[in-house]
């Protein structure tokens, strides 16, 4: 009996190892850059077609690029950024627009500050937006020489 209860335990450990080491690699690979174009041209151009009717009363271009918004924002998951414009804007009627127009308007904002374009829709999806980092300039790699 103790012979079965050791065995069960080696069994266990030896299965939870993999399973730790893969989720916590799976947690890690996840998570991309929005340099990997993260919205489509169309999502940003219809993104910029709301933000002159939403926000340009308020707010200049220069407001949310630039190295203000660079410092605010920067290495910030873009569900943070998302989740601020769609609870916060527009001032005179937070949260008025619909999840995908804010997901428009995030990709203006990204098309703004030079991120590229990709072949997919930005989603509305605080799951997908929270695997979704903001980086303004590729990392150095600390290896090579400046």
């Amino acid at each position: 009996m103790r012979r079965l209860a050791l065995r069960l335990r080696m069994a266990a450990g030896i299965l939870a190892v993999p399973v730790g080491v893969s989720a916590q690699q799976a947690a890690a690979d996840s998570v991309r850059p929005t340099r990997a174009g993260v919205y489509t041209p169309a999502q940003a151009a219809r993104g910029r077609s709301l933000y002159e009717l939403n926000c340009t009363s308020c707010h200049t271009q220069s407001s949310h690029s630039g190295p203000l918004f660079t410092a605010k924002w920067e290495g910030r998951l873009l569900w943070d950024l998302y989740h601020y414009v769609s609870e916060s804007m527009p001032k005179s009627e937070p949260g008025s627009l619909t999840p995908d127009e804010y997901a428009g308007l995030v990709a203006y904002l990204l098309k703004m500050n030079a991120m590229p374009a990709g072949t997919e829709e930005l989603p509305a999806d605080s799951v997908a937006l929270k695997k979704i980092r903001i980086e303004f300039a590729a990392k150095r790699d600390s290896t090579q020489p400046r």
